[in-house]
């Protein structure tokens, strides 16, 4: 298998989920069904759930504020709410699919891991600069092997 190097800009935007402006007694709800992505590193970053419209999906976030940033890199499968200080990262190919954004979650927290904290900030432009290795299909130099990653993630789910 050959991996190339990317910068995580040239694979996707990443700007800040949609969020409400409300307070969080406005958001929150006990008997919510849509999960509230929060800048927290637990629970997937999910913090409550909440009745409103949902304002995102399928898409990796992380925070930039948390202490813990590194381990707040998340995929989010399905619909939520984005909340403030809460990165998306938005592919600009449709053949990231839930397996392939969980390989790569993987690689982001491995390489951010123990670099940042609350005082030292991981922030959207040293993610966008950041660069990961990927694996890339034989005879080409630069066409990511989607398959793969698929193939990869569908065996340690095994």
């Amino acid at each position: 298998m050959n991996y190339k190097s990317f910068k995580v800009k040239e694979l996707f935007d990443i700007h800040p989920t949609k969020a409400y402006k409300l307070t969080n007694p406005q958001l929150f709800c006990d008997n919510g069904k849509v999960p509230v992505v929060t800048n927290t590193s637990e629970n997937y970053g999910r913090s409550g759930y909440s009745n409103l419209e949902p304002t995102e999906h399928d898409i990796i976030t992380f925070s930039d504020t948390g202490t813990k940033s590194p381990e707040s890199f998340f995929f989010q499968e399905g619909e939520f709410i984005g909340y403030a200080h809460v990165q998306g990262m938005y592919p600009y190919s449709n053949k990231w699919g839930k397996k392939q954004l969980l390989y790569l979650t993987t690689i982001l927290r491995k390489k951010t891991l123990g670099l940042y904290d609350y005082s030292t900030k991981m922030t959207r432009e040293i993610i966008s600069n950041l660069k990961v290795e990927l694996p890339i299909i034989d005879g080409t130099t630069d066409e990511i092997d989607f398959d793969y990653m698929d193939a990869y993630i569908s065996e340690l789910e095994q």
